[in-house]
């Protein structure tokens, strides 16, 4: 999919379990051979132990046989439209830009993985927000 000269590929998850402190999410179907993320991941409660700030939610991929050893991705950011967050993912230098969009009640959940993209500054985020097909 594209947005302005940005690449992205679509994700799509729904809930196969829940507790206070997270959401286990399972891939509903694989609509590319391009997946960036694991078929199953969690998004856990940011339990403050890094020097992140504005973010209440964290990505973890499951990258490993327990959750403690699997990958810690990003915190998720608002944007300001309810239900829609940003973070990213590094591998290396490159920086990719990671947009969440969670269902009411957070059943389903769509992630656009821009791979090798991120905005430069907050202005170009914002208007790729704002351009950014998020209505899933």
């Amino acid at each position: 999919m594209f947005t302005g000269n940005a690449d992205y590929v679509r994700h799509f998850y729904k809930v196969d379990s829940e507790l206070k402190s997270y959401w286990v999410y399972s891939e509903i179907e694989e609509l590319t051979t391009k997946n960036i993320l694991t078929p199953i991941l969690r998004i856990e409660k940011y339990n403050g132990k890094s020097n992140a700030t504005d973010i209440t939610d964290y990505l973890r991929l499951r990258t490993a046989t327990s959750w403690s050893k699997s990958e810690m991705v990003t915190g998720l950011r608002g944007t300001g439209v309810p239900h829609l967050f940003y973070g990213n993912r590094r591998a290396g230098q490159e920086k990719s830009l990671l947009l969440f969009y969670f269902s009411n009640e957070r059943r389903t959940l769509t992630i656009d993985v821009f791979n090798s993209f991120y905005p430069f500054n907050s202005t170009l985020l914002l208007d790729l927000l704002a351009k950014h097909e998020h209505t899933y």
